[in-house]
């Protein structure tokens, strides 16, 4: 049974994908992860829910579909970046359950997933996924409170390319409030390193003007972060 199936499987070959196929397109960091979740309607007792994969960059002639999972047995390599979860038929929603997770994505990692049955009316679903460069703001994005006593805070903003590419410092800036920040009291210091670049940022003599929104921008949008700093007057 095995054999075949994995037969059945690498003889997908199709030229394009059908109208009534549902398609999602999707699209997460380098190095993060990712969850495909797929239902499907109520299958006969032998039907099979197959995952498989079209990479982006391929090679070889016609578009190939290259089999990841059926049920939750693999039919690839170990690879411990993959993972499936089948909960099987859930009697509340009628339908068949399989999430197809990714750890650690890689630019490789690009393509079109697809789950569907081996039962001839299934409807496929097809998952799009890209892979865009990595930000992280030190100490940390989302909402920093400065205390009372604080005279300086010290901002880094940190992108990964998804090839391996210098990234120009150039192509970093910090904004505050959405104006883009060239005070002189702002100290600004690119480093590079391959396909990673850190843009510091030094706010000295703090004050309650230094509160808002700093936002830190990448290649003209290609990726950014946001920090709502909010600073306590001494004076309260």
């Amino acid at each position: 049974m095995t054999v075949q199936l994995l037969l059945i499987i690498f003889s997908i070959t199709i030229t394009s994908i059908g109208g009534t196929s549902h398609i999602w397109n999707i699209n997460e960091e380098i190095d993060s992860s990712v969850s495909f979740r797929c239902e499907i309607d109520e299958l006969n007792p032998n039907a099979v829910i197959t995952w498989v994969y079209r990479p982006k960059i391929y090679k070889i002639k016609g578009v190939k579909w290259l089999p990841l999972y059926a049920n939750a047995r693999r039919l690839t390599q170990d690879n411990h970046r993959y993972i499936v979860d089948y909960s099987g038929y859930n009697e509340k929603t009628k339908k068949y359950l399989s999430i197809l997770s990714i750890n650690q994505l890689k630019l490789s990692d690009e393509g079109i997933y697809m789950c569907k049955s081996n039962q001839y009316q299934s409807i496929a679903s097809l998952f799009n996924l890209t892979i865009s460069p990595s930000m992280k703001i030190l100490p940390n994005d989302g909402i920093i409170e400065l205390n009372r006593v604080q005279r300086s805070i010290n901002l880094s903003c940190i992108v990964r390319e998804v090839s391996m590419n210098t990234i120009d410092p150039l192509h970093l800036k910090w904004y505050h409030n959405n104006h883009e920040i060239k005070n002189s009291y702002l100290i600004e210091k690119p480093f590079k390193h391959e396909n990673q670049a850190t843009l510091h940022l030094y706010i000295r003599h703090l004050s309650f003007n230094d509160s808002g929104l700093f936002k830190c921008v990448y290649d003209n949008g290609k990726a950014s972060k946001n920090v709502q700093i909010f600073y306590t007057s001494s004076s309260k």
